[in-house]
């Protein structure tokens, strides 16, 4: 089954081995970085911890109500597809936790609101969740 939400609901608990087997990912390394980009679909898929490991970047990702507050990933490899995704129709949805190591709750389709793009540093992002 590709990735598909069709079977996901809004404020559901998921891990990355339970989402990778739903979608018959051979592991959950297919889909262990934090912005997932499923081949050949408008699509683009955000894990979000906020209390990050020790030793990883500590972006400052927030959950503020129906708002997340996101930076991009420092090599900024899907800033421009992300900022532009109002326009492109590419769908974004949302695995967030507030700490490593726990699930993450599926928080739905979210719409960008903001982007400020930053070469130096983490280009930041407002979504607002549609759901």
């Amino acid at each position: 089954m590709p990735v598909s939400f069709d079977s996901i609901t809004p404020g559901s608990n998921w891990t990355r081995n339970a989402l990778a087997e739903l979608w018959s990912y051979k592991s959950f390394h297919a889909i262990a970085r934090g912005v997932v980009t499923p081949k050949g679909r408008n699509l683009l898929v955000l894990f979000v911890t906020e209390d990050k490991q020790e030793g990883l970047t500590q972006y400052a990702d927030r959950l503020d109500g129906k708002t997340l507050h996101w930076e991009g990933e420092e090599n900024h490899q899907n800033d421009e597809r992300i900022a532009r995704s109002p326009r492109t129709n590419d769908e974004i949805h949302v695995f967030h936790r507030p700490r490593h190591h726990e699930p993450f709750t599926y928080l739905g389709r979210v719409i960008v609101t903001d982007a400020r793009m930053r070469s130096n540093k983490p280009s930041e992002f407002v979504f607002e969740l549609t759901e």
